[in-house]
């Protein structure tokens, strides 16, 4: 399993029960401005609000057909603005381990999945065949450890007035999930305000504005397990996740019809006191409480997504903003195209040997190592051991048409001379 070293449970911030409505004081942690965002932006963009609209029409009627060799790797960049950030520090092993809590999340292998409450074990899903991975190369090919550290800078949470700033550092929104990580994510001295997210959208992502912004208080070691579980929380909405809330009772939610309505801004309700629990109630339903679309996730409540959800979110890698991530050309060209295979995902482990992908959609093998500027050379040969192709590649990377070659099964050998690999190829 991707990220399955284990998770540390920190609880440097004492959280206790937080009060979690909007208007709180500064020194209560202030969650999620997503729906606020979206329909500020899409006042000022109805071409958007239209896309979104559409787009929705799509997601409501998406099937999806699972295979076995099913993979979406997300390359992600992180911008961290100033290295401390309220007293803690923002460096890449918190960065990794808040990576890595995502991935658990969204793989459903958080050690409280299988405690959810009993009304909702039936609805839990995970999603292990979707990844989100740091880019081992920049947008210009170099190695880079996919987390890039600036000068202490604000606002970036705010819907207008930083574009530009926002555009200048980031990375292609077509190749890359920007996430950036600030203190005070409004410019506006406030520092307990946790992240914001922005539905998937083209004009964005033209824009090169297409984000999560989050406070580097909150980001994994920095505070409690639970907690870093809000960054969770944003990557759904960057996957077009809706508040479970939104709309109260008689709206239409999120959309999703196996997360039960529910009214957060009439209530503030917590945890389930057991599986069995007949509380928190809300609009006459039992709270999904543990659903990390939902705001109970500060006071330790965060377990799961529901199938519905996992479908919904399949349907936004269709998105035209968000499609182009996943695809082998563009993990080719950002590093990790070594996270799939044609049996599915790999162990992001393998990034540090030689590796070789084959594309199974369009015939194209692909050889390659990290370290840059070494020949190593290749032999592909049938099952009897009679050659079929040989040559050298260069790192990082080298490419090889298949089509010309009869269906069948392979052996590849690859790497330098001492250490030589094979891989079976299924043409």
């Amino acid at each position: 399993m991707i990220f399955s070293r284990a998770i540390r449970k920190s609880a440097f911030l004492s959280l206790g029960l937080l009060s979690l409505a909007i208007g709180f004081s500064q020194n209560e942690v202030k969650l999620c401005g997503t729906t606020e965002a979206m329909s500020a932006f899409y006042e000022l963009h109805p071409e958007s609000k239209k896309e979104a609209e559409n787009f929705e029409e799509f997601t409501s009627s998406y099937k999806r057909s699972r295979g076995a060799a099913d993979c979406f790797v997300i390359p992600v960049v992180f911008h961290v603005y100033g290295t401390t950030q309220s007293g803690f520090a923002v460096n890449n092993a918190v960065i990794a381990n808040a990576l890595a809590i995502v991935n658990n999340d969204f793989h459903a292998s958080n050690s409280d999945f299988n405690t959810v409450h009993n009304s909702f074990s039936g609805v839990k899903a995970g999603m292990p065949d979707i990844t989100f991975a740091l880019a081992q190369f920049d947008p210009s090919g170099n190695p880079c450890t996919g987390i890039v550290y600036y000068p202490t800078k604000s606002g970036y949470g705010n819907n207008t007035g930083y574009d530009a700033q926002i555009a200048a550092d980031a990375w292609d929104n077509y190749k890359y999930m920007n996430v950036y990580i600030q203190n005070d994510l409004y410019n506006n001295s406030v520092f307990n305000n946790s992240g914001i997210a922005w539905y998937p959208n083209t004009s964005m992502s033209n824009n090169k504005t297409a984000r999560v912004v989050y406070n580097g208080a909150y980001l994994g070691y920095n505070t409690s397990s639970e907690f870093a579980s809000v960054l969770t929380h944003e990557f759904g909405h960057w996957l077009n996740l809706i508040h479970t809330f939104d709309g109260g009772c008689a709206g239409s939610n999120d959309n999703v019809s196996d997360t039960p309505p529910c009214d957060y801004s009439g209530a503030s309700y917590g945890c389930h006191a057991s599986p069995t629990s007949t509380g928190p109630v809300s609009c006459g339903n039992l709270v999904n409480a543990e659903n990390y679309m939902d705001y109970s996730g500060a006071a330790g409540c965060y377990k799961m997504f529901t199938a519905g959800q996992t479908t919904r979110i399949y349907a936004a890698l269709q998105h035209p903003a968000r499609q182009p991530l996943w695809q082998p050309a563009n993990l080719l060209a950002v590093g990790l195209w070594t996270l799939c295979s044609p049996v599915g995902m790999n162990d992001q482990e393998e990034l540090q040997d030689d590796v070789a992908y084959m594309d199974l959609h369009s015939n194209q093998l692909y050889i390659g190592k990290r370290t840059l500027g070494e020949e190593h050379s290749f032999q592909l040969n049938d099952i009897s051991g009679k050659k079929i192709l040989e040559g050298r590649y260069t790192a990082p990377s080298t490419q090889i048409d298949l089509h010309q070659i009869p269906s069948g099964i392979y052996l590849l050998e690859f790497g330098p001379e001492k250490n030589k690999k094979h891989l079976k190829v299924v043409r």
